[in-house]
């Protein structure tokens, strides 16, 4: 099967390469005969989304400008090349040369030691998840990219609740009907009394207008792009967490490259690219958060912010769902304890305040 779907999506990437080259947007050599190296880079967003115009066109300029023209890069929006759920098989193929690996969506492969900074209420901003996050992998992480090399790691903004009511408290959770995309979220909305249901992004929408979820959690710039305050007016502002972004690029791809160009994609255009994201997101946040509370206004919906706490209330569970990761990580032959002793003292270095 997944034969199969690595074939179907080579079949997809080299008919869409085919269609661009036929109106003369692609070439393999520069006018004085030097070879042109060419970059399909996959994006989730749409092509009008602030991702697709901050992040990844102009990273593709500043990588072509920077290269002098030696490379090429084509970006491919609204995941025309594959979805996200299939970033690292893809990329490890050679199913595109370059694109985001959430975690979360691979538990199951190499990738699983990152999911540490899906654990809620520690990792709360893409300034934290670059610093920490690119630290971690330093240190435990050097062998696990072979087909796909590692450049840099960033972040969404933070997650908050929206709801159909209002949210004032964790007890308010009881007996919702929550989603949210990453299981041990999904855990910690359990543990204070929700009923946990997984949805994709593109479905919660429709799900909170027909009553099949009460709230959901997802970030302040996502859920204005998805018109979410039309069908849940009520924002609790907790910065439950944020949804971590690996950037990898294929690795026959980047040793290809001439040596001068490799170094360029390992010290400059890998960091660049998580640069760009962290700057996109930590911009975007607040003003988004306004954006929703004015959009909520006249429907009677509102921003609430808990108190201190009310927030202790809704962290309860989370030394709980600390351990349970150590453990999980320990059952699939990791040093989770060391992992987790090593997360916490970086994330303390910057500040972060971990519940005890």
């Amino acid at each position: 099967m997944k034969l199969k779907k690595v074939l179907g999506a080579l079949f997809l990437t080299g008919s869409l390469i085919t269609l661009a080259a036929c109106g003369g947007a692609q070439s393999n050599t520069k006018e004085d005969g030097s070879k042109v190296y060419e970059l399909n880079l996959n994006v989730s967003a749409a092509p009008t989304s602030p991702f697709n115009e901050i992040v990844a066109k102009p990273w593709a300029e500043y990588v072509e400008k920077e290269t002098g023209g030696k490379v090429k890069v084509n970006v491919f929006p609204s995941a025309a090349l594959g979805s996200l759920s299939t970033a690292l098989d893809d990329i490890n193929a050679g199913v595109y040369e370059a694109g985001l690996v959430p975690p979360g969506l691979h538990v199951d492969t190499d990738l699983f030691p990152l999911t540490i900074a899906d654990t809620p209420f520690l990792v709360n901003s893409p300034e934290i998840a670059q610093k920490v996050l690119t630290k971690f992998v330093d240190k435990f992480m050097k062998d696990t990219f072979v087909d796909g090399t590692f450049m840099s790691v960033s972040s969404t903004d933070s997650y908050q609740i929206y709801s159909t009511k209002p949210i004032k408290s964790a007890a308010d959770l009881d007996k919702q009907k929550l989603s949210d995309s990453v299981a041990g979220r999904l855990e910690l909305f359990k543990e204070l009394g929700a009923v946990p249901v997984s949805l994709a992004n593109t479905e919660l929408y429709e799900s909170l207008e027909r009553g099949v979820v009460d709230s959901v959690a997802y970030t302040a710039v996502g859920a204005n792009g998805y018109k979410l305050g039309e069908v849940a007016p009520y924002m609790t502002k907790v910065d439950l967490a944020v949804s971590t972004l690996p950037f990898l690029i294929n690795t026959n791809f980047l040793n290809s490259l001439p040596k001068d160009i490799k170094q360029q994609f390992i010290e400059d255009f890998g960091p660049k690219y998580a640069n760009l994201m962290t700057e996109l997101y930590t911009s975007s946040a607040e003003e988004s958060v306004k954006t929703f509370e004015t959009a909520v206004k006249d429907k009677g919906g509102s921003v609430y912010v808990p108190s201190e706490k009310e927030m202790e209330d809704f962290k309860k569970p989370v030394k709980k769902e600390m351990e349970a990761w150590v453990k999980e990580a320990d059952k699939r032959g990791y040093k989770g304890q060391e992992m987790m002793d090593y997360f916490v003292e970086l994330l303390e270095a910057e500040g972060v305040k971990v519940p005890k």
